[in-house]
């Protein structure tokens, strides 16, 4: 099985509700593709019981780009960190998903994806990454 590292907005987010997302996210992912996802809020920091520093997030997120096939941007927010992830990909040769809810921009980081979806909400999206894979 492939694996994806799956980056999002994580600043002023609350955590509760980022991982409600990101579950939901990932399930849909899992259910949907042949990928098994990393999430660094919940593989790295356990949900936010394991504290790391700038610098440690960064190196454990390079490692982990390093180990995943791709990587899946959800860009429906701008997410500063998602900027250096999806480069550090594109670095690597890495295939970059850029995925974000309709109405919302995110024309940077379409510009440098192999593959964008524009969704309505998680079930539309549920649809289209069936169709894609």
């Amino acid at each position: 099985m492939r694996k994806i590292y799956v980056a999002y907005k994580f600043k002023e987010q609350n955590p509760e509700e980022l991982r409600k997302r990101l579950e939901e996210l990932s399930k849909i992912i899992d259910e949907t593709t042949d990928y098994k996802t990393f999430i660094f809020f919940r593989d790295a920091q356990k949900w936010g019981k394991i504290k790391m520093d700038v610098k440690e997030i960064v190196e454990k997120a390079y490692k982990a780009i390093e180990k995943c096939d791709a990587i899946l941007v959800e860009a429906s927010e701008k997410a500063r960190g998602a900027y250096f992830e999806i480069g550090y990909a594109k670095a690597l040769g890495k295939k970059v998903i850029v995925i974000h809810q309709k109405g919302t921009e995110a024309a940077f980081l379409e510009a440098c994806a192999d593959e964008v979806i524009v969704y309505e909400d998680f079930e539309n999206l549920r649809e289209k990454l069936k169709i894609s894979n």
